[in-house]
């Protein structure tokens, strides 16, 4: 469950029309979202850019929806697994046309961090807000500054506890 008061306070973080991605997102998402606003204000980071990335680093999940496919926990529990047991079966099953179906739940959860950076970018959030965005699912993106990778580790710190 998210509150109307957690909905007003996490838009008022966001820039412009970018709160419209966030309430576009699934209640789950949402309150997963807030959940690792929340973590990194316990641990002290209170980076805007930060925030924001955090409020939107799935959003690009909701590309599925959009298609017909909501990314619900009935597809990510298996994607996940499957993620973290055999990665390199995945990007076989992807297709990036919304009318494969499962094929395109697929596709949506291994690039949905890029899917949400640009339309992060189209709605106005910041170059680093994207940037976190599209690499918060990555160990170590090449040729990233300390204080950058910093804030992508606490964002990923934050996003694995939640």
């Amino acid at each position: 469950e998210v509150t109307a008061d957690e909905i007003q306070r996490a838009v008022a973080l966001l820039p412009g029309p970018t709160g419209n991605l966030f309430c576009a997102m699934p209640v789950d998402a949402q309150r997963h979202s807030l959940n690792v606003l929340a973590s990194l204000g316990r641990a002290g980071q209170s980076n805007a850019d930060l925030a924001a990335a955090a409020l939107l680093h799935d959003v690009g999940k909701i590309a599925a929806q959009r298609a017909g496919y909501p990314l619900g926990l009935w597809w990510r529990g298996p994607l996940v697994l499957l993620e973290a047991l055999a990665p390199q079966l995945l990007p076989g099953l992807a297709c990036a046309d919304p009318a494969s179906g499962w094929r395109y739940v697929v596709y949506v959860q291994l690039n949905h961090p890029a899917i949400g950076a640009t339309w992060a970018d189209e709605a106005g959030c910041s170059w680093l807000t994207c940037w976190l965005i599209a690499h918060h699912q990555e160990q170590t993106p090449p040729n990233t500054d300390p204080a950058r990778l910093a804030l992508l580790q606490a964002l990923q710190w934050a996003d694995g506890k939640n």
